[in-house]
Parts: structure tokens; sequence; C-alpha cells
């Protein structure tokens, strides 16, 4: 109730507001139709076929209000605030205005915004970028030939500060610092009763931080990107049975990813590379993550490589979508005496489909994938190659 009344309010403020600044309304509508084949390749477990609705397979679903002022003299200040939601059910995704609440001032020095902001690495927000390495984007869900499968993604932070510089001859330069926020752990007590604690302070080292800086380079037909990222975990963690807080040195992740897209005009070719250390094997997604349970895998670090190529080539009005991804990686330094030291995981996804637009709003779209993953020397764990089979079709109408 208090987020419909709190939605009101704000389009309330967007009519008035209207008259003093350029205020869009905008979002997308996205739902479909998937089937899906995942066998987790584990003993006695039989494999599963599932068909449903999903929202958001080619673009998450959203809605959002976005404006600027122009203050003169070549300043302007803007906001986006834009909430993520299922158009198979009508519920809101997390917490409201989730994609991005932010505010920015912009002019001949560039651009500077602050507040919730998707890391330049991820498929969220106005400030992502690494969707230029591949046809899919960063769309397609889990299992597909986009960068968040391929490369990893880096999410959205809250407390932000971003900056972009003014446009050199097709050159940009990113920088992002996430001062994080609360984060929530468990702990059992003496009776094996499981209890949540919310922990964690802004800008402290009982929070995770992000970093980021990378360039970009567009000259007609060719779009280049580059990026290094890291992330300065938490120290302190949820251990004592009476749900106290510990506190010791942790291992960051950083991430290199170097990457673009040429116009060839019949097709457009898109590659990527990636090199990750202590990345999380959640940022991935895909079978791997589903083998272990996405909580598990947000345990499970690795370090290691990644490649990506794909391409996208006009035909009969549409667009036919090819791409496939390659991981390699291992257990990260941290995994160091623990059951994940000597593990190996790679991976391999190809992925094609057909996008096809009945207008510059609307396109309806289809896309077979196949993910299978390689997981090896887990200390107590079976060898397996989880792998999951997907076919997807779609409507999405922007407005």
């Amino acid at each position: 109730m208090k987020k419909t009344l709190a939605a009101v309010a704000v389009l309330g403020a967007f009519a008035g507001s209207a008259l003093a600044a350029d205020v869009q309304l905008y979002g997308i509508v996205d739902t479909g139709v998937r089937y899906l084949h995942s066998d987790m390749d584990k003993p006695n477990v039989d494999a599963t076929d599932k068909f449903s609705m999903e929202s958001g397979m080619a673009s998450g679903s959203r809605w959002g209000i976005k404006g600027v002022e122009d203050l003169g003299n070549g300043l302007k200040v803007g906001f986006i605030l834009e909430d993520g939601f299922s158009s198979d059910t009508g519920a809101e995704k997390d917490q409201m205005f989730d994609r991005e609440s932010s505010l920015f001032i912009e002019g001949g020095f560039g651009k500077f915004a602050m507040g919730r902001i998707g890391s330049i690495n991820g498929g969220v927000s106005s400030w992502a970028k690494h969707g230029v390495m591949s046809a899919f984007g960063t769309s397609w869900g889990s299992y597909a030939a986009q960068a968040d499968a391929v490369f990893g993604g880096s999410g959205k932070w809250d407390n932000m500060i971003a900056y972009e510089t003014p446009n050199f001859a097709g050159f940009k330069v990113f920088a992002q610092y996430g001062m994080g926020n609360q984060k929530t752990g468990t702990y059992e007590d003496d009776n094996t009763i499981e209890h949540e604690v919310t922990y964690g302070v802004e800008n402290e080292s009982s929070s995770d931080r992000y970093y980021a800086i990378g360039a970009s380079y567009a000259n007609g037909p060719l779009n280049l990107y580059f990026a290094v990222d890291s992330i300065n975990y938490s120290s302190a963690s949820v251990t004592d049975p009476e749900g106290d807080l510990s506190y010791s040195d942790t291992d960051d992740a950083w991430t290199v990813r170097l990457g673009g897209n040429y116009d060839f005009e019949v097709v457009k070719i898109f590659a990527g590379a990636a090199y990750f250390d202590e990345a999380k094997l959640s940022s991935f997604s895909g079978a791997a993550t589903d083998f272990f349970g996405s909580s598990a895998a947000g345990n499970v670090k690795i370090k290691g490589w990644s490649l990506g190529v794909s391409g996208s080539i006009p035909v009969a009005g549409g667009s036919v979508l090819v791409g496939a991804g390659y991981m390699d990686a291992e257990g990260a330094d941290s995994m160091k005496n623990g059951n994940y030291e000597n593990a190996d995981i790679s991976r391999w996804i190809v992925s094609a489909g057909y996008d096809y637009p009945f207008s510059k709003r609307t396109d309806v779209y289809g896309v077979l994938t196949y993910n299978q993953d390689s997981i090896e020397k887990v200390t107590g764990q079976q060898d397996a190659d989880p792998n999951v089979f997907g076919v997807m079709v779609g409507l999405r109408h922007r407005f």
C-alpha cells in the first residue's frame, strides 16, 4: 500500500513539475513464454522441463520518470527514477525505483551524478556500458550468450557517485564509486533457529563498496569499450551464534573488460574479453549458479577469463542474432583451504534468435539458447556438467 501511495504521489509531482522542466514518463512492457530443459547432472536427480510465462526476457519490464531543466550557460540538471516490475504478475521488483534513482548535473565539465546507479559493467541503469560487447546485450536471460552471462555483471549500487567526461573526438572516460549500504546476514541460535541480522555502515569496511574507471570510443560504425572495476568486500560477517559480527581481511574482487562492435551494414559484429579475480560465481548466473543455488554460488569466488563473439544480421526487415561465449575459471585465492580451493569451472554458451519490429516501439522476438557448464575438483562433490536448453518467444513494447 505504501509503495502504491508513493507511486501516486510521484505521478502527481510529475504533472506539476512538467511545467517547470522537460519531464518524460517512459517504460517497457516485455512479456513472453519460455521453455527450459535443465539437467544439473546430479546423482539421483532427474532433469526438469518447465514451460512458463515470463517478464522482461528481452528487456526488463520497467516504468520511469526522467527530466532535465536547462539552467542556461550550457548547464543542465536532471533526474532519473526507474522502477522494475514483472509484467506477467504486476508485482514490483525489490524496492521502488530499484533500477535507478539518480540526480545529475551536466555542462562543459561533463556529467556528475549521485544516487542508486548501475555499474558501468552491468546491464541496468543509464550508466551501463558493457552491453556493447554482445549482440544480445545484457538481456535474454541467464542462459543466453549475453554480456552478463559471459563476462559477469557488477549490479546496482546505493549511494553511488558517477562522473562522465565530455566527448573528446569520440572518446569518453567514466568513473564510479559506490559507498554501499546495509547488508543482511543470518545466524542460528542455540536452538538452531535461523535469524536475520542487518549490519553494515555506508562507506565503511562493514559494507561492500564499488570502484570503476572506464572509457569508450565511438566513431561511425565503430564502438569500443574498456573498463576496470573492483568490489571492496565487507570485512564484517555474522558468525557468532548470538548474531554478533566478526571482522577479517578480505580479498577484493576486480575485473578487466575490453570489447566493442563494428557495423559492416550486412552484419554487425560484437566481441569482448574479460579477466576477473575474486568474482562471485553468482555474478555470472547460468547453469553453474543453478547447480549450487544462488545463495551458495554467492560464496564461491573464482578467477579466470572469458571470451564472447556475436553478430546481428539484417534479414527480412528484422535482425538475426547469433552468439557464443566461453568462460574458464578456477577457485580464487580466498578459497584456499576450503572445498573450492582446486575447483575448475568452465562454461560454453551458444544462442541464436530473431527480432522483428512491427514499429519503432513494438517488436516480437524468439531465441534458442544452450548453456553447458563444467564443475570439477570440488572437494566432497562429484564432477558434473550441468546444462540448460531454452526457448523464448515474446512481445516487447516501449512507451
